[in-house]
């Protein structure tokens, strides 16, 4: 029997109201191709909104002048303190306001690694309402449409990789001892193509029942057209 390599049930890792659906049954799609998308206007709000407090350095750039104008202001009153012109508790108090200065900038450059760091959480929060393709694939269900209150319970769609195929076979254990790991061997599908498949896996539990063992290989299938579900003949040795 050819199977797909993979069939899995998709969905996303959040409620909420399923907005759209790009895709139906047959499509073909592309790894990382949107699938779908959960209603998400109070994520992209929020994502606009951290999105401009993580580029804007104004906060930095004011402190730094802040601090600058302290510094002169230090410089100006050391020069009149050693001329007996001011008073040494006013350069005191100058020097102080400098050390705060400089801190004010330290904070603002830590506010702006938090603005960033919620940037990088609120493209995670739409993210999770939009969903991807993991791999090349077609889709084999829809099992939901726009407006239809989603949760993880519920997949939305499901698609099946049929790029790289599996022939699952199960022969007696007399055929064992001359099957090697990556070894090539002939199929014959049902329509009387012949294809090459490599063995993958060979089961290392024999079946005490009926003294057969199991046999995984790969197909390849870049074109799509052989079709999973097919029945086929494998031919070993002569």
């Amino acid at each position: 029997m050819v199977t797909s390599q993979a069939t899995i049930q998709v969905g996303a890792d959040a409620k909420g109201v399923l907005a759209k659906v790009t895709v139906d049954r047959g499509d073909h799609v592309k790894a990382g191709q949107v699938l779908a998308a959960l209603e998400a206007s109070e994520e992209q709000a929020l994502l606009e909104q951290a999105r401009i407090k993580a580029g804007n350095d104004v906060s930095i750039r004011l402190a730094k002048a802040k601090a600058a104008t302290a510094d002169l202001k230090v410089k100006r009153l050391t020069t009149l303190v050693a001329q007996k012109l001011s008073k040494k508790s006013e350069l005191e108090e100058a020097e102080l306001e400098a050390i705060a200065a400089r801190l004010e900038i330290e904070q603002a450059k830590l506010a702006l690694v938090s603005a960033k760091l919620a940037l990088g959480a609120a493209k995670a929060a739409v993210a999770r309402k939009t969903i991807r393709s993991p791999f090349d694939a077609v889709v084999v269900a829809r099992m939901m449409h726009p407006g239809e209150l989603y949760s993880e319970q519920s997949p939305i769609l499901t698609i099946a990789r049929i790029d790289t195929l599996y022939v699952e076979a199960f022969l007696p254990f007399a055929q064992r001892a001359g099957l090697t790991h990556k070894q090539e061997l002939p199929v014959t599908l049902e329509d009387g193509r012949q294809k090459s498949a490599r063995i993958d896996v060979i089961d290392p539990v024999l079946d005490a029942a009926t003294a057969t063992f199991g046999l995984r290989l790969v197909l390849n299938n870049p074109d799509g057209d052989i079709l999973a579900g097919t029945r086929c003949q494998l031919s070993i040795g002569g």
